[in-house]
C-alpha cells in the first residue's frame, strides 16, 4: 500500500509485527480481504448534523500557557466542559496529556460562543462540502499532515475530530482502505495490556484500524489511527462493515471507503501550534483532498448505494 520490492517486503513484515490491533477478524467476519464480486451497497447511518446557514467567519486563536494544575483548572472553569473539550480537540490532545508549561491554542470568544454544531463547523480543518464527483454516500478522510479525520455523508461534512496516527518509525501507510469489521473492544496484539475500544478494522492482515486510545498531541501509534472516545463511538456507529459471501474470501460489499493521505512533519512544529499566528495552518484545502482522491475515485464511487 504504501520502493524496490525488497523494501516493500521489509516494510510489510514490520507492519505485520507492529499493528495496534488484532489481525484476526471476529468469528462472524472473514480473515481475508478477499476479492470483490459485486457492487457495494449502503445502509442508513447516524443522522448528520444540519449545517448552519450562511457563511461562518474564519476563527482566530490565542495561545494560553498552562501554569500548573490551578491554571488548568481556571481554563476549564472559564471555558466550561464543552468548550474545554473543543480546545482539546483543536490541540489534538486528551486531558491526560496536558502538562504544566504546555501552550494550548484557544479559539476566539466569538467562535466559542457559537452553538456546538456551528462551532465545530467553524473550526473544521476540512472543507464543509466536497464536489459532486466525490459524493459517495459515506466517505472517511484522514489527513496525516494535520492529524485529523473528516466524515462526509453524500459530500457534506458530518463530523471531524483529532487523531494520533503512526509514529515516525511505524507510520500509517497512505492509501485507500475500507472499514472491514468492528469490535466493541479488542486486546492489542502489540501489547496485551492495551485494550482497544470502539475498534474498526481497516487492514485485516496488518492490523491497521481506527480505535479509541490516548492522544498525546502528536503521532504516537503503531500505525493505527487513534481517536478520542466520543469520536471513536460516533464512527463505530456510523461506518458500514463489509459483507462477505459463503466463501469468506469473497467480499460481496465493501465497507465505508477511507482515504488516508498526506505526510506529517515529524521534525517540525505541529501545524496546530501555529494557529496563533496563522489561523489557516491546519486547513486542508479542497485541492489537497482532490489530489489525494484522484487515484481512488473510481473505487470510492463504487462504494455508493447499489442500484
Amino acid at each position: 500500500m504504501a520502493g524496490a520490492p525488497s523494501c516493500a517486503v521489509i516494510a510489510t513484515t514490520l507492519l505485520m509485527l507492529a499493528g495496534c490491533g488484532g489481525r484476526e477478524a471476529p468469528r462472524d467476519a472473514s480473515p481475508s480481504r478477499g476479492r470483490s464480486t459485486a457492487s457495494p451497497s449502503d445502509t442508513a447511518g447516524i443522522p448528520i448534523a444540519e449545517p448552519t446557514r450562511g457563511t461562518l467567519r474564519a476563527p482566530g486563536y490565542r495561545a494560553v500557557a498552562i501554569t500548573g494544575a490551578k491554571g488548568l483548572a481556571r481554563l476549564r472553569k472559564t471555558l466550561g466542559p464543552e468548550g474545554f473539550a473543543t480546545v482539546l480537540k483543536v490541540n489534538r490532545v486528551d486531558l491526560g496529556h496536558v502538562r504544566d508549561g504546555d501552550t494550548l491554542m484557544v479559539p476566539d470568544s466569538a467562535t466559542m460562543a457559537l452553538d456546538s454544531t456551528a462551532r465545530m463547523l467553524a473550526l473544521s480543518p476540512f472543507p464543509r462540502a466536497l464536489g459532486a464527483g466525490h459524493a459517495a454516500k459515506k466517505l472517511l478522510l484522514v489527513s496525516l499532515r494535520v492529524q485529523a479525520f473528516a466524515a462526509y455523508d453524500s459530500g457534506t461534512l458530518a463530523r471531524w475530530g483529532p487523531t494520533s496516527t503512526g509514529r515516525e518509525t511505524l507510520q500509517t501507510p497512505v492509501g485507500l482502505y475500507h472499514t472491514n469489521w468492528k469490535d466493541r473492544e479488542r486486546t492489542s496484539t502489540f501489547n496485551e495490556e492495551w485494550l482497544l475500544e470502539w475498534y474498526v478494522n481497516l487492514e485485516n492482515f496488518l492490523g491497521i484500524s481506527l480505535h479509541q486510545f490516548s492522544l498525546p498531541g502528536h503521532p504516537a501509534s503503531h500505525s493505527c489511527v487513534r481517536l478520542l472516545e466520543d469520536d471513536a463511538m460516533w464512527l463505530y456507529g456510523w461506518v458500514e462493515q463489509w459483507r462477505i459471501g459463503e466463501d469468506p474470501r469473497v467480499i460481496l460489499q465493501q465497507g465505508t471507503p477511507v482515504v488516508i493521505f498526506g505526510g506529517y512533519g515529524y521534525h517540525e512544529p505541529p501545524p496546530w501550534k501555529r494557529l496563533g499566528v496563522d489561523s489557516t495552518a491546519t486547513n486542508v484545502t479542497l485541492a489537497e483532498v482532490e489530489e489525494a482522491m484522484e487515484l481512488h475515485l473510481p473505487r470510492v464511487r463504487a462504494s455508493g448505494p447499489s442500484p
